[in-house]
């Protein structure tokens, strides 16, 4: 009956529409090959929907197939096989739809691969979509940008206490909450003992650090409070909590909170930081796997003696999600390559931008990264916060264009948060100032720094969504203006034309850019390239226009290398954009 229902199933899938997510590798693993042993070149899941997903493999010879996957709650509990497949075809490229009975649940699946050379094998996890709303909410402590705007206003200047304390309050299960610092809010901790004794289930994980007196309130109030235990010059850094998840099976009110914050009064005033919450319950599912590998449990009791942080812990999460039809992403650090998936999407999304906010930036893969895209007329712009910007190795100096060794040249619109507290953020946004791109998003607790990648316990979330990518674009703006940047171009662009609209593409470049501007009202228009001292070296256009688009091609191939600035001019108004020449 259950081979019936599989075929079924598969027949379906053939003749429906799915949501076909981008393919991205999982749980690929570097094999030693015997002489005529088939390999894995690669293996990867799409098509989420509700009761499966779509496993794709490739084996460098034909193999034939065979399939197992298994459910199991958490961590530490047995798994429960329901799905054991064969197929005697050999093939090198291999696709499976998998039938699943939970949404919102994590599978495992093994599968080998077998010809007369040997048996290639392998594993991994996969999260079907849950039936939750996938609501996002976004919220961010000091002002934003509205005028970058697409139409929904940002939330800035919002106060991250109550945003708990109504979380907490509506709780009615389970409360699991990781965090790097905890102090200065007795509202928070007694919203939280209120909770327990309502008969909500709390498990905290915390830092090495001693415990607040917050903290030992909790504790004194029954709530079990564990520290990372082992390795302890690295930290439990991640800032996450998981609300009602546990010991609950309605999906529509399982929700995650995570961003950059602390819960300290500073982290939530004179900081910038950013919240976010979702609403989903293979999200949460994720994040509450996470949270179990460090409790060493998936009881409301810790078990310290297999609690797992650090290069001590394993991959056991999925990675790739579909929350109410938009794909998002989850890394766990440090061993499932956080830097190293970052770098895979900024490398093949970003087709126009990438901006940046972040507190501590000296990882040097991620500086390359970023040089690479620029270097290939992708715009690079960030705000690093100034306690870190001029640390040992720090990025910023070369970025920069400062007198340095590998100084970048041309240099980067790169800036120094200028204001009192830190910039705290762990942000980038890419393709945020285009009518078109990829819309990417990504937040956590992950600094761009060699301790997250390789020591601390952290997490990031990618989000590939319009919306939120514009809603992080104002809070880009904002930070962006205030540490000293001045360009005039940074708009979004839209279908109508608006007055004084300037922008080239691409930009840097080597040679050609092509020029957009827009004329509003009839008259005369002047387009110029200037040097950095402001000297004329050529005249674009000159003379009546009428109202309308217009686009022209430069080409700069005999200027040399260097900054550039095209000026705009009319009778109403003159607008003046950078340019960046490389060689």
């Amino acid at each position: 009956m259950k081979k019936i229902i599989y075929f079924l199933f598969c027949l379906w899938m053939s003749l429906s529409v799915t949501l076909t997510l981008p393919c991205f590798a999982q749980e690929t693993h570097s094999l030693k090959r015997a002489s005529g042993v088939p390999v894995i070149t690669s293996l990867w899941y799409d098509s989420i929907i509700p009761h499966g997903v779509r496993l794709n493999w490739i084996t460098d010879t034909p193999t034939d197939t065979h399939l197992q996957v298994a459910v199991s709650d958490s961590n530490y509990q047995p798994f429960h096989m329901f799905v054991d497949l064969a197929s005697p075809n050999q093939m090198t490229n291999h696709s499976w739809w998998l039938w699943c009975p939970y949404p919102g649940r994590i599978y495992r699946y093994f599968l080998w691969s077998q010809n007369t050379g040997g048996t290639a094998a392998d594993s991994g996890y996969f999260v079907t979509q849950s039936t939750s709303t996938g609501k996002t909410e976004v919220y961010f402590t000091h002002s934003v940008d509205t005028t970058v705007s697409t139409g929904e206003l940002a939330n800035g200047n919002a106060n991250f206490e109550n945003l708990l304390l109504n979380s907490i309050s509506k709780s009615r299960y389970s409360i699991d909450i990781a965090l790097w610092e905890f102090s200065d809010y007795p509202t928070i901790a007694a919203s939280l003992i209120s909770a327990k004794n309502r008969g909500v289930k709390i498990r905290f994980i915390y830092n090495n650090s001693p415990n607040t007196q917050y903290m030992d309130t909790l504790v004194a109030h029954g709530i079990q409070i564990i520290h990372r235990n082992t390795d302890t010059a690295s930290a439990m850094h991640n800032k996450f909590w998981v609300f009602d998840y546990r010991n609950n099976s309605d999906s529509s009110i399982k929700w995650l909170c995570t961003g950059s914050a602390n819960v300290t009064h500073p982290m939530f005033h004179t900081d910038r930081n950013n919240m976010v919450f979702i609403q989903d319950e293979a999200l949460c599912a994720v994040y509450t796997r996470e949270f179990e590998l460090m409790w060493g449990s998936h009881t409301d009791n810790a078990d310290t003696a297999r609690s797992k942080f650090g290069p001590r812990k394993f991959n056991n999460v999925p990675h790739v999600l579909n929350v109410a039809g938009t794909r998002m992403e989850v890394y766990f650090s440090p061993v499932e390559g956080v830097a190293d998936s970052l770098e895979h999407i900024i490398r093949i999304k970003t087709t126009h931008s990438l901006f940046f906010g972040m507190l501590k930036f000296n990882l040097q893969s991620m500086e390359d990264t970023l040089h690479s895209i620029f270097r290939h007329g992708r715009q690079v712009c960030g705000v690093v916060d100034s306690t870190y910007a001029f640390e040992t190795n720090g990025s910023y100096p070369r970025m920069k264009g400062l007198a340095v060794p590998n100084a970048w040249s041309p240099h980067a619109d790169v800036f120094i948060d200028s204001i009192d507290g830190l910039l705290h953020h762990k942000y980038f946004i890419i393709d945020a100032n285009t009518k078109t791109g990829n819309k990417i998003t990504s937040t956590g607790s992950f600094n761009w720094q060699a301790s997250d990648a390789l020591g601390n316990d952290d997490n990031s979330l990618t989000i590939f969504d319009p919306r939120v990518n514009n809603l992080f674009y104002q809070e880009f703006m904002a930070r962006y203006k205030e540490s000293g940047g001045t360009e005039l171009w940074w708009g979004v662009e839209t279908k109508d034309p608006k007055p004084g609209l300037l922008t080239n593409y691409p930009n840097p470049f080597p040679g050609k850019t092509r020029i957009t501007y827009v004329v509003n009202q009839p008259g005369w228009v002047k387009l110029t390239v200037l040097n950095d001292t402001g000297l004329e070296l050529a005249v674009l256009a000159n003379g009546n226009q009428e109202p309308g688009t217009f686009e022209l091609t430069w080409n700069a191939s005999g200027f040399p290398a260097g900054i550039y600035f095209l000026r705009l001019a009319t009778a109403d108004y003159s607008m003046v954009r950078k340019m960046i020449i490389i060689k």
